[in-house]
């Protein structure tokens, strides 16, 4: 699995190393541009956020295209790997490159805190953190919110798995339509189980991003209030996913 993971690395290296000096280059352009135009903080913050969050949407395209890619090399039948490893070697691929887009937005969240335009934010009602406490976070508060993110993104890729595999088992032109109805039905059934029997106190994969204004944001973490019956739901459903996804890979996935 690290083998694979570290080839998985070593392909896409010049694209990452490309992508971080893209993002750090964007974010220098929105803060130093928006002051030479005039935009205020809360502006700036907002774009800033939906730049990290669209590159972290790139990073599971990318964990998702080097799985794909992996389960149909044709050398595949030769490795002695199990079917497992690929799934793992993507999944430590998305969760790595995703470690270094929130250290990046980490340290730009520190430049804002210390700058004093966190403060400012607040006061002016442009950020609201469903009532975290940013300047102040209990450290407990800070591993529930790391760990929401991890397991909603390990929920979201297990589900993303799943269906490239289906995709890649049927033998028709319209299998990525099929892919996507695939995707949204699977949310759908989810959140309406959630919804219906939880209270809709799941992890939700990505965590509520709600732009009011453009220079209004509020974030939630619904992971952060989800009770035991969610995440031992959400855990049969990883297990479950995974085990499918194995499946598939073993005895109906096609080699290119």
């Amino acid at each position: 699995m690290l083998k694979l993971l570290k080839y998985d690395l070593k392909r896409d290296l010049f694209m990452l190393l490309g992508a971080a000096a893209a993002v750090v280059l964007l974010q220098l352009c929105v803060e130093i541009g928006g002051r030479y135009w005039g935009a205020d903080a809360g502006v700036r913050f907002v774009l800033s956020v939906l730049t990290y969050m669209f590159t972290a949407v790139l990073v599971l395209v990318a964990a998702c295209r080097s799985f794909r890619s992996n389960i149909r090399l044709s050398s595949r039948r030769l490795l002695p790997l199990g079917s497992l490893n690929y799934i793992a070697s993507a999944g430590l691929y998305a969760l790595l490159n995703g470690l270094a887009v929130g250290l990046l937005a980490g340290i730009h969240f520190l430049y804002y805190r210390q700058g004093g335009l966190l403060n400012e934010l607040q006061r002016l009602g442009n950020l609201n953190f469903n009532g975290l406490d940013l300047h102040h976070p209990l450290p407990w508060t800070l591993f529930l919110a790391a760990a929401t993110v991890v397991w909603s993104v390990l929920l979201l890729l297990s589900i993303l798995f799943l269906v490239i595999s289906v995709m890649e088992s049927l033998q028709v032109k319209a299998k990525g339509l099929i892919g996507i109805l695939l995707f949204f039905a699977i949310g759908s059934v989810m959140s309406w189980i959630e919804e219906a029997f939880f209270g809709g106190g799941g992890s939700q994969a990505i965590p509520r991003l709600q732009v009011q204004s453009q220079s209004s944001l509020t974030m939630q973490v619904q992971g952060l209030n989800a009770g035991w019956g969610a995440f031992l739901f959400e855990l049969a459903v990883i297990a479950g996913f995974v085990w499918l996804t194995v499946r598939l890979i073993d005895r109906r996935v096609r080699i290119a």
